[in-house]
């Protein structure tokens, strides 16, 4: 069977406000499908010598990592981009990674004004088998689980 290939367009602003400041998008397969990722296009507007914007893809939720940023390099990262003055535009091929879900995140260094951003993800939805649909629901699932008990200290005896 011939899936038909599918784009996740992000347009957005990221500010500096004279710290870093990182933005996120995510998106998830729908009920009893996974991504094939393909490739993503990024391209930065208006860039100026001194500007970089640092774009990462991620394999699962933001809340699946630890210190999710740009940046700092876990297991779960597909693929990085470092948009420059001179370099503007890039892609980044994501060698048909399947996963049912995935988040980019962008990043505004060096630079006191706002910078205009798209990142377009290509990518195809297949359907799962059984075993894949109770891997992905160990691996990634829907909801975060939180783990352990309520505290029992008071919040000022820490």
């Amino acid at each position: 069977m011939e899936y038909e290939i599918e784009r996740f367009s992000w347009f957005d602003t990221v500010e500096f406000q004279g710290k870093r400041q990182n933005i996120w998008k995510y998106k998830r397969a729908i009920e009893g499908h996974k991504f094939l990722l393909v490739e993503a296009i990024i391209s930065g507007e208006d860039m100026k010598a001194g500007a970089q914007l640092f774009f990462q893809v991620y394999d699962g939720h933001v809340y699946s990592h630890w210190g999710s940023f740009p940046q700092i390099f876990d297991q779960a990262t597909l693929g990085l981009a470092n948009l420059i003055y001179y370099n503007a535009h890039t892609s980044l091929n994501l060698h048909n990674w399947e996963c049912k879900e995935f988040t980019m995140s962008m990043r505004l260094d060096n630079d006191e004004a706002n910078r205009r951003f798209n990142a377009i993800v290509w990518y195809y939805q297949i359907p799962m088998s059984k075993l894949e649909k109770f891997e992905y629901a160990v691996k990634q699932p829907r909801y975060k689980i939180r783990h352990g008990g309520p505290r029992t200290l008071d919040r000022f005896e820490d």
